[in-house]
């Protein structure tokens, strides 16, 4: 399930001069995988976004995640960041995005990843 060509419509656009700060539209999910506690407002962490649920949860490899829209997140004066980075494998993720909150969280309680592992960013490599 996970594609590169989410990934690469954000950078097609990041390279015609979108601004990586805006580039992720308002009604992409972003997700945060990993079990470890939202950090502290005005931390920048990272996270995975796409279209839908599942298309940003296949951009990460944690099998737990929680998540938001895009919209949720700047509505209450965060930030998203288009920000490519290399999977563990070395599998450039176009998916991976800088998130910094402020004030109250807008991401979900922890929850099961719904993309099995094998169809997540580097799933046939582990």
């Amino acid at each position: 399930m996970f594609s590169p060509v989410i990934g690469a419509k954000l950078a097609d656009a990041v390279k015609n001069a979108a601004d990586p700060k805006t580039v992720v539209p308002d009604d992409f999910v972003i997700v945060r995988g990993g079990t470890a506690p939202m950090p502290e407002p005005g931390k920048t962490f990272s996270g995975a976004v796409g279209p839908t649920l599942e298309s940003a949860a296949a951009a990460v490899p944690w099998g737990s995640i929680r998540t938001s829209t895009v919209a949720a997140l700047r509505s209450r004066g965060g930030t998203v960041e288009w920000v490519p980075e290399r999977s563990r494998y070395e599998t450039i993720n176009q998916q991976h995005v800088n998130v910094v909150e402020v004030g109250t969280s807008s991401f979900s309680d922890l929850r099961a990843n719904p993309v099995p592992r094998n169809q997540r960013i580097d799933g046939e490599k582990t």
